[in-house]
């Protein structure tokens, strides 16, 4: 439905990341270790927008 979409993209349908977080994004995606969400809420806390990481 649309509230469960709504829902899975509460912060935007992309983000910004650094060099290094591309690997880290890849890699959690491909073997549903994490979902978009994840890190598109990182990003969104962010000051710039941007995914780091989680262990800054």
């Amino acid at each position: 439905t649309d509230e469960d979409y709504e829902a899975t993209v509460e912060f935007g349908r992309e983000f910004r990341t650094v060099p290094s977080g591309v690997h880290s994004i890849h890699a959690n995606l491909e073997l549903a270790n994490m979902d978009f969400e994840a890190f598109s809420s990182r990003a969104h806390e962010d000051s710039e927008g941007v995914f780091r990481s989680f262990t800054e």
